[in-house]
């Protein structure tokens, strides 16, 4: 182990295991000089920019710049779990039926909350408790019953997908996923009572954005 100096960023080298720090943010990179694919034993671990002694602007500016590579590494290999299991592509047919039901769902809320209703239906294709292509998903029914109500009461044949759902579906399609995994979601102000006490009683509540709660 090793410091720079009392202001510099904190780097370890360890021998059979690194332990991280407990941040949100580590970020482990690979040591000057070492070979690739490297070894546990050139892995160099590098505090947040919230971390004591990081205050070099170039330190940070090294940190961001870990930071975004991270995030697009995860937008990546999101997008590429979406195409495992819709297939080499998702279709043209699947992308216009996810279009319509984000219009349908959550045609008022902004770009982030169709997202989020994207990112539930592309959730729910990767899960082995629903079907494994987005209109099996989107269409899904134990008898009358529709899983995505638009489907039940027609709103979904009758909407006009806008363009920023359309943008906002082609993200999700390309791993942008703040969802959490969540694979529900409801707006209680309008949802039948038995099927809130049921989202209530059954499942685990996530996080709320705008009128939708997000369950899983």
């Amino acid at each position: 182990m090793y410091k720079m100096n009392k202001y510099a960023v904190t780097a370890v080298i360890s021998v059979g295991m690194v332990l991280l720090p407990a941040v949100s943010d580590a970020a482990v990179v690979k040591a000057p000089g070492a070979k690739t694919p490297y070894t546990v034993e050139e892995r160099v671990v590098i505090l947040n920019d919230m971390a004591p002694g990081v205050s070099y602007q170039v330190n940070k500016n090294r940190i961001n710049s870990l930071k975004s590579i991270r995030k697009e590494r995860v937008k990546t290999e999101q997008a590429a779990a979406i195409k495992r299991s819709c297939g080499v592509s998702v279709s043209e047919e699947d992308r216009k039926i996810l279009e319509r039901i984000v219009e349908a769902e959550a045609g008022g809320e902004d770009h982030k909350g169709k997202v989020l209703v994207a990112n539930v239906v592309l959730n729910r294709v990767k899960s082995k408790k629903f079907p494994s292509t987005i209109k099996e998903v989107v269409f899904a029914h134990r008898g009358s019953v529709y899983q995505f109500s638009p489907i039940h009461d027609g709103r979904y044949y009758t909407v006009t997908v806008s363009e920023d759902t359309k943008s906002a579906v082609n993200d999700a399609l390309n791993g942008i996923d703040p969802s959490q995994g969540a694979l529900y979601f409801m707006e209680r102000a309008i949802a039948d009572a038995d099927n809130v006490s049921w989202f209530d009683r059954a499942l685990t509540r996530l996080f709320r954005y705008h009128c939708h709660e997000f369950y899983v």
